[in-house]
């Protein structure tokens, strides 16, 4: 048998710069994918010595919550875009409605939606819609359904991922879009100045 062979380890080239005269803490290092194309990035925050202030340079950032696109700058948070409402399905919609009016009992609006979810998913209903089908009991649908009869039927989507695209250069400093991706299955690119919706796909 011969040696077995090491070629399964994996090894880290030592980068070695004595004048980089960089302080900081284990806490204060990371590896990151700056670029997304999987070469990960050691990045360390600078300390300092002591002789100068030490500050973090700001720099802004967006976040997203439900719909809602944020800002993000110090301590502040400033509400940039609100994603637009989705279609509500059309027969979702006159189900709720003769719920409503006590046209459709509560047995029957169960029934409805949940064949309209074996035909266009899950996520192709309002959210109201998902959280009443949770429901198993009588009881619940009822109590569920009196709470929230009286509401519009809303179809809102919620970020789940985001990222950026040159508008129309690709210089590191050229202006990018914001790419989301939703849970709907939509992709939406929004203007960086106005927030507005350049385009968006399905």
């Amino acid at each position: 048998m011969g040696e077995k062979s090491n070629s399964s380890e994996h090894w880290l080239t030592a980068h070695h710069d004595p004048l980089a005269s960089l302080y900081t803490f284990g806490s204060c290092m990371a590896l990151a994918d700056l670029h997304g194309d999987g070469d990960s990035k050691l990045i360390i925050a600078d300390l300092g010595t002591g002789a100068y202030n030490m500050k973090l340079k700001p720099i802004d950032s967006y976040g997203s919550c439900g719909c809602d696109i944020w800002e993000l700058h110090l301590h502040l948070q400033k509400l940039k875009a609100i994603l637009q409402t989705l279609e509500v399905n059309p027969t979702e919609f006159d189900a709720w409605n003769q719920a409503r009016d006590k046209l459709l009992d509560v047995s029957m609006l169960y029934e409805i939606l949940d064949s309209l979810r074996q035909e266009v998913g899950e996520c192709g209903l309002t959210t109201r819609s998902q959280r009443f089908l949770m429901c198993h009991d009588h009881a619940s649908q009822l109590t569920f359904l009196e709470q929230h009869k009286g509401f519009l039927l809303k179809r809102q989507t919620v970020v789940t991922c985001f990222s950026t695209l040159k508008k129309s250069h690709a210089e590191d400093d050229a202006i990018s879009c914001l790419v989301l991706g939703t849970e709907s299955a939509n992709i939406f690119i929004l203007d960086p100045e106005a927030f507005t919706i350049l385009n968006s796909r399905c």
